[in-house]
């Protein structure tokens, strides 16, 4: 099977590439280089906006799958309607190069954000979709151009939606990081843990190499027409968090709490069931595991 990735450069996408060559055919195309050893030489340059330099970049492609976004609740709080052209006109773009192309089959790459604050944990595909920031906004927004291209042009869709992934290829220099992904580099550091609030807030924290491997199942699949939650189905307390790298490294771990956000959903867990059910799908690299992945 012939595949693109767009967002080719990211840390999502570098796992892909790991995940997917050894049977696919697998491209990538990104308005950044990648910095990534499995995506180097392997990754064009180009903008999703651009329909005919993506056509042109799907040519003979059986499957697309589409990570390329903006990916920061800060980022599209600033300039939401940069979001908006990157993660909605930017998706139009890439689903008009695809039917272009004849491709048959896009997986998008959505996010939790579409849930905004839970009103049930852990929650599942059904639960209300009421976005409470820009970024998850545009990510629904997607998801609905997404269904509606499947329906008017015959393109087979899957939509995943990650939960809080990690890896120790992500920036650590960039403020929008994750909490795992700052939490290791104080541990590098030397630095205190800032954890906000009392800490009890839980999230899905699961490693990109899982996510990358549910993709790669969907990609494979003859699933068509659904949405899935991609996570590992266990809530982890912020100070749980804290302490598991503490159990790691327990001379170098000091904790510091600093006022919480207003703005942050408080527990945010997923129910994976619908994912076990149609693809068999489960993590296989578990917290401590994949904490101790930051410093091999």
């Amino acid at each position: 099977m012939k595949v693109l990735i767009t967002g080719g450069s990211g840390q999502l996408a570098s796992y892909l590439f790991e995940e997917m060559s050894s049977e696919h055919e697998v491209s990538g195309v990104d308005i950044r280089p990648p910095v990534h050893e499995p995506a180097m030489g392997r990754v064009a340059m180009g903008d999703i906006r651009d329909v005919e330099a993506m056509t042109s970049a799907m040519e003979g492609c059986d499957a697309v799958v589409h990570t390329a976004a903006q990916v920061s609740v800060q980022r599209s709080t600033e300039d939401p309607s940069g979001d908006a052209d990157t993660n909605v006109m930017g998706t139009i773009g890439v689903l008009r190069a695809a039917v272009a192309a004849g491709v048959r089959k896009v997986v998008y790459i959505s996010s939790a954000a579409v849930y905004g604050d839970p009103q049930r944990v852990p929650v599942d595909e059904e639960h209300p979709l009421a976005p409470k920031s820009f970024y998850g906004a545009s990510k629904l927004c997607g998801e609905h151009y997404v269904r509606a291209f499947g329906s008017t042009f015959g393109l087979e869709w899957v939509v995943i939606r990650p939960f809080n992934f990690y890896s120790p290829r992500a920036d650590p220099s960039s403020p929008y990081s994750g909490v795992i992904t700052k939490f290791a580099q104080a541990v590098r550091e030397d630095r205190p843990l800032r954890i906000e609030g009392d800490g009890l807030q839980t999230r899905d924290f699961l490693h990109a190499r899982d996510v990358a491997r549910m993709v790669t199942m969907a990609v494979e699949s003859d699933l068509s027409g659904e949405t899935l939650n991609c996570g590992s189905g266990k809530g982890t307390s912020i100070i749980k968090l804290a302490s598991t790298f503490s159990d790691i490294f327990p001379e170098k771990v000091r904790v510091e709490h600093v006022p919480p956000r207003t703005s942050d959903i408080r527990d945010s867990v997923a129910d994976i069931s619908r994912a076990r059910q149609v693809l068999g799908f489960e993590t296989r690299t578990g917290l401590e595991e994949g904490l101790r992945d930051f410093f091999q």
